[in-house]
Formats: C-alpha cells, structure tokens, sequence
C-alpha cells in the first residue's frame, strides 16, 4: 500500500489535484442509486450550459440558428432539445469551440485519429482527466489490481518514428505507474518471444491492450506455449469480438473485463467482475444512446453513442457524437451497482494484417492523428499479404516530398518484402454499413 500511496501522491503533484480523494469519491459512488446520478448531472448541466452559450463562439451560433434557449436546458432529458454536433463541426470550427475564458482552466491539448479515420486536434480539461483517470483505477481493482504496485503490461500505442525513444518524463511516468509498455508494430515471433518471456519472468499479473494486439500475442503463446496465466486481461479501443474473448481467457486462464473509452467527449463504459453487460461510468459526462432524430433508443435497440463531457468549460462537448454505436440495455446489473448499462459496443473493430514477411501489423499502432493539420481523412487498406496501401483525403497541398516520407514510415513499420504505397484521393468510399474503418484488410 506505500508504493500505492507514493505513486497517487506523485500523480496528483503531476496534475494539480488530490488524487486520493477523486478516488475515494469514486469509490463511495459505487453505492449510488439511479437517483442519485440524475441529481448529479442535473447539477452541473445548467452551468455547463449558460457558460458554452454566454462564452463559447460555436454554441451560441449553433443554438441561435437552433431557436434553443439556453435557460429552458436545465436537466438530462433537455439535452435532446440540443443539436447533436460531430467531429466535422470540431474540425471546420475549431477556433470557435475554444472559450473565451479558456485560458482560466487547465487544460491538455490532445488528438484523436477516432475508428473513422477522420484525425483532429481538441482540448481536455485536465480536472475531467484526473476524474476519469480515478474512475479508471477504480474499475481496475474490480479485478483485484492495485495501483502502482501491480505492474501493468500495456499493449497499445505506437509511433511512426522509427526507433523513437520515450524522454525521461515519459520514463518516469512509466515507473510511478508501474507498468511495462509492450510495442504493437512489427509483431513478429521473436517480439511476440520476448514479450512473453518479459511477463512470465516479471510475474506481469494484468494486461491491457486493443483486442486485436492482445489476440494476437495470445495466439502465438497458444501456439508455442500453450498458456500464460494472468489475473486480468482489460481491452479497450475496439470491439471485442466473441472468437477473441474465448481464446484469451483460455490463454491467460482468466476473466476478461471489456472497456469504452473516448476522451473527446469522456466517455467511459466497462465491464465489471460480475462480466454481464458495460455499465456506464457517468462521473464525467452524460452519455446517450440515440436514435436518427436525436432521441433515447429503447432498450435492447441499437444507437448512436452522444456525449455531453459535464467538466469542461475550456473547450465544451456538448452532445457530441463521435462515431460510435452502442446497444441500450435497461438490466439492471448483477452486482448491485446502479448505472446505466451498455449491451454491447458496436463499429469499434480494427483488422490486423497479417503480412507475407510473417509480421502482424495492427492498425491502431500507426497514430495517423499525428497527421492532423495535413489530413482531412486516411485510411490504410491491405490489399494483398505483400501490399498496403495509405490512402490520404488532404487538407492542404502535400508534396511529393512529405508523401515519400510517410511513405518510408509505413514501409518500415510492414517491413520488407512488403510492397507499400501513398495515394492522395478525393474521397474515401463508404462500406454498405455507413461507418467508415480506418483500417481495411482485404485478404481473407
């Protein structure tokens, strides 16, 4: 417990706020009635939106041209009076959704590439980070781990920087949250080796990852292995899909625990230890699941996942949709605790390629997003087992130069042997589905 209390003292130092009563706040919500979340975010929706109307260019122009009066939004069930807003709004009014007063909050500047392949730049608030950071633990030791003293292996993330080393910051983050950082490009069988020899010879209880990166170590573990116990496995970032969830448990002899997550808007749903449904995390935003005109589906129908992010008055998400569908379920969970729940996470899958050079490559650990100010939309395509293809909509125009060097950076991450290409398009088709993925292999 000493390296646990060190480690939540340092973070809180890092980011301005005493983490361990966000955790003690999130811990006593467990025992919150449906009752009580209602009266929660009813309390802050009124303030949340006199400020985006009386400070925020992109709302009131959206609300004026929307004949809403800010005043009559005082309650969860007025939010559906507001227009759903997307990323495109975010894109083409960026400026606009900054407030006026934004430099009074704390906020971090991030970017999303999202599971459309659509990439752009937004702000957080940090408070609503911390918050949703302390949530996040929380929902953690639902599987019996503890913060910075169980070590966490990490399976996402990547760069497009070949050999790009991690600063001494990001070093030092790493030891206060105990966890070992596992690279998702060019998985081979020797990295897939020494990954595997690094958890069993560290005694690594947890992991967390995208599913299609997990499977994929899991399969190469079952096939030479056979089995690597673990306490623990948490995926996020894609759906999970059935034949995945039944090979992981076999492999890691365990429960797996499914998670959303989507910090444009701070959503949070996951799967808790009694492994039914999502339950909802509503400490940070409200989060509905919608039918075309905006209104709550019934349950057990299928929607369109919108967030309104309750602390961020810097840069506000006010019912926005990012991309994602979700079906409702109004069953009450069996253990005890009293959100909303998540049937089942729709649109969130991501393919893995399985290039002709025996490496696997998985979509998400090519950050595109770093692309932002030069990209309207991209999409990679792997269109036979030694060709993939980047296909980029641009904002600007981009040289022959730049596309050769994103060029070299996709043909290092698929290695050799592997035919790669950049093609600048004016378009990017949809599939019959209507929810475009960023990453599309066409080999069977």
């Amino acid at each position: 417990m000493i390296r646990s209390k060190l480690a939540l003292y340092l973070l809180g130092k890092k980011e301005g706020f005493n983490m361990s009563a966000m955790r003690r706040f999130v811990h006593e919500t467990e025992a919150w009635t449906a009752t009580d979340w209602t009266r929660y975010h009813n309390q802050h929706i009124p303030a949340l939106i006199e400020h985006a109307y009386n400070h925020v260019p992109f709302y009131h122009q959206l609300w004026d041209k929307a004949g809403v009066n800010p005043s009559e939004i005082r309650t969860v069930e007025d939010l559906s009076k507001l227009p759903i807003i997307r990323k495109a709004d975010l894109i083409a009014h960026f400026e606009d959704f900054k407030a006026d007063d934004m430099s009074s909050y704390p906020m971090i500047h991030h970017h999303t590439g999202g599971t459309t392949g659509t990439p752009c730049a937004y702000y957080m608030d940090r408070y609503s980070w911390a918050l949703n950071w302390a949530l996040k633990m929380q929902t953690f030791e639902w599987a019996g781990y503890h913060y910075g003293e169980d070590c966490l292996g990490v399976m996402a993330g990547g760069s497009l920087t070949p050999g790009k080393k991690a600063g001494w910051k990001h070093r030092l983050w790493r030891y206060v949250n105990n966890y070992y950082s596992i690279p998702v490009t060019q998985l081979t069988d020797e990295k897939l080796e020494q990954h595997y020899q690094y958890l069993k010879a560290h005694k690594i209880k947890f992991l967390r990852g995208y599913p299609s990166t997990l499977y994929t170590l899991a399969e190469y573990i079952h096939r030479t292995h056979g089995t690597l116990p673990i306490q623990a496995v948490f995926t996020t970032a894609e759906m999970l899909l059935p034949h995945q969830r039944l090979l992981m448990e076999k492999v890691f002899t365990c429960k797996l625990y499914d998670t959303y997550g989507c910090g444009d808007g701070m959503g949070h749903a996951t799967e808790c230890d009694a492994h039914g449904e999502l339950h909802v995390m509503e400490h940070c935003s409200v989060m509905q699941i919608v039918d075309a005109n905006g209104q709550e589906v019934a349950d057990g129908e299928e929607g369109e996942i919108v967030l309104t992010d309750l602390y961020n008055m810097g840069f506000p998400f006010i019912r926005y949709a990012p991309g994602d569908s979700a079906i409702k379920s109004t069953t009450p969970c069996a253990c005890g605790r009293q959100t909303k729940m998540i049937k089942t996470l729709l649109g969130r899958s991501s393919d893995n390629f399985k290039l002709a050079n025996d490496r696997t490559l998985n979509g998400l650990s090519l950050p595109f997003e770093e692309l932002t100010d030069e990209v309207k939309q991209f999409q990679v395509v792997q269109e036979k087992t030694d060709r993939v293809v980047l296909l980029l909509v641009p904002k600007i125009d981009i040289p022959m130069e730049r596309q050769n060097e994103w060029k070299r950076l996709l043909q290092f991450h698929c290695g050799e042997g592997i035919e790669v290409d950049v093609q600048i398009v004016d378009h990017i088709e949809l599939p019959s589905s209507g929810k475009t993925r960023y990453v599309v292999s066409k080999v069977k």
